[in-house]
């Protein structure tokens, strides 16, 4: 499996002033941060490519990381904690469930997780938006 995420970065590139003209740096040093896109491939190991299946996620603070905790939850413990509230349907004190994964990420990767996640659902509302419009129906009238 070669999947091919992308990865984006807006920081200030370090320009080594050996390597261009003065010329070259002086044209370089007053450009702003700039967005690059670079396809990152990762190598698989052990059994790191099997995907974990995850139903439940919490996240934590800690100091200068986040973690993130992937968790699973048996189907009969997610059908019980839908009907939480309902009359007659005792509260938990505790819920069981998995830990299937734990992620320590710095908070700059946090951020870029985040934009990422929020294209996917971007674009994915589109997509659904796209999908739901009445074929035939224009926008023009």
């Amino acid at each position: 499996m070669d999947e091919r995420p992308l990865m984006s970065s807006n920081k200030d590139t370090r320009i080594d002033d050996e390597a261009f003209s003065d010329a070259d740096v002086a044209d370089a040093a007053p450009t702003a941060a700039q967005s690059v896109t670079v396809a990152v491939r990762m190598q698989p190991v052990e059994h790191s490519q099997q995907p974990v299946f995850s139903n439940f996620t919490t996240v934590q603070a800690g100091s200068g990381v986040v973690f993130i905790d992937f968790g699973f939850f048996e189907p009969q413990t997610l059908a019980y904690l839908s009907r939480l509230g309902q009359p007659g349907v005792k509260v938990p004190e505790a819920i069981d469930g998995t830990l299937a994964c734990r992620m320590a990420l710095s908070i700059e990767t946090v951020a870029n997780l985040a934009n990422q996640l929020n294209q996917l659902l971007r674009n994915a509302a589109a997509a659904q938006a796209r999908t739901a419009t009445v074929p035939g129906q224009s926008a023009e009238r």
